[in-house]
């Protein structure tokens, strides 16, 4: 049965408040796995999403011909260039990789992976390797673009681990559906109900099925986001909503802490539904935000038109419940 949608001071309780006890890390540690010669921007788009939203510290791990371009997209991010290609595999074998990046989550948050991956055969193994890492670490895992073919290929890569959210539009929902037997024909089966299956399928993980509205399951419950966006469909869209994803889910893991008091009187998030409602926090201001760029540069938009509003599209959703909490002054 469809919970439709939940209402946004719930969602607040997530988000972390600004105060001047604060530490750097406290607001969130997080990393995307991705980019490589091919693609650059992707990666970028996901950490630096991520830190618009108020995220403390976003790593990309990158292959090391991509670096030295995320690098000079901006010094905010931290970038790893860890990854080696099938060319490049030469300075670094797949054991010395992990063992670069299994440290590295030992500090996050939460992790993301397939942003600007590419089809590099070396490349999906390291992925491999840290999904199975992030996993023994009970770390939240968001999925996106090409780590989603890793999923279509072996599903028991991601099943069962209720702590992934991942984010397929409909071309890639399509294959996931296939793979698993799950028909996405209409007449047969709408896509909502499609969604669950799949989601209950992949043993409890959050799905969300990009599209005209967003789908957001976890194979029991569902939410649907319908949220206003942008006329514009250009790349790197789907990267911003999983920078907003991984953030709201490494808020989630502080909250689950208790490392601070909720910003509202709403009902306590349940731990289990914590990717639900990060999953639909994230589509909700990804969207938006998408609004907000279309409405300012129409068919110009591009995704570095998006990212540049996520703050104002999170204060026009959250700011006057936040605003019930002020630090206070030095």
């Amino acid at each position: 049965m469809s919970d439709l949608r939940p209402r946004v001071q719930t969602l607040a309780q997530l988000i972390p408040p600004l105060t001047y006890d604060l530490h750097k890390g406290d607001c969130g540690r997080v990393a995307t796995i991705g980019g490589c010669e091919e693609y650059t921007g992707a990666p970028y788009f996901v950490a630096s999403s991520a830190l618009r939203l108020g995220c403390d510290i976003a790593h990309v791990i990158c292959e090391k011909d991509a670096a030295t371009v995320i690098k000079s997209y901006s010094p905010d991010v931290i970038v790893n260039p860890y990854l080696r290609s099938v060319d490049n595999q030469g300075d670094r074998s797949l054991d010395e990789i992990e063992k670069k990046i299994t440290p590295l989550l030992d500090k996050l948050h939460a992790v993301s992976a397939g942003s600007g991956l590419g089809n590099d055969t070396n490349i999906r193994e390291s992925v491999r390797r840290a999904i199975k890492a992030a996993r023994e670490r009970s770390l939240p895992i968001v999925l996106d673009a090409d780590a989603l073919a890793l999923v279509t290929e072996s599903p028991d890569i991601i099943s069962g681990y209720t702590n992934a959210v991942l984010t397929p539009n409909p071309p890639e929902f399509a294959r996931l559906s296939k793979a698993l037997g799950v028909s996405t024909m209409g007449k047969e089966l709408p896509v909502d109900e499609a969604a669950q299956v799949v989601a209950q399928k992949l043993g409890g993980v959050t799905l969300v099925r990009k599209g005209k509205k967003d789908i957001i399951t976890n194979g029991q419950r569902v939410f649907v986001c319908d949220e206003t966006g942008g006329l514009r469909r250009c790349g790197g869209q789907g990267d911003i909503l999983s920078g907003a994803t991984l953030t709201f889910l490494a808020w989630g893991e502080k909250y689950k802490q208790g490392m601070w008091k909720p910003q509202s009187s709403s009902k306590p998030i349940e731990h289990a539904l914590i990717p639900m409602h990060a999953a639909y926090a994230a589509c909700m201001l990804a969207r938006h935000a998408s609004f907000l760029a279309y409405e300012e540069c129409g068919r110009a938009t591009t995704s570095t038109s998006v990212l540049e509003q996520i703050d104002i599209a999170f204060d026009n959703k959250f700011e006057e419940i936040l605003n019930a909490v002020k630090p206070s002054k030095l």
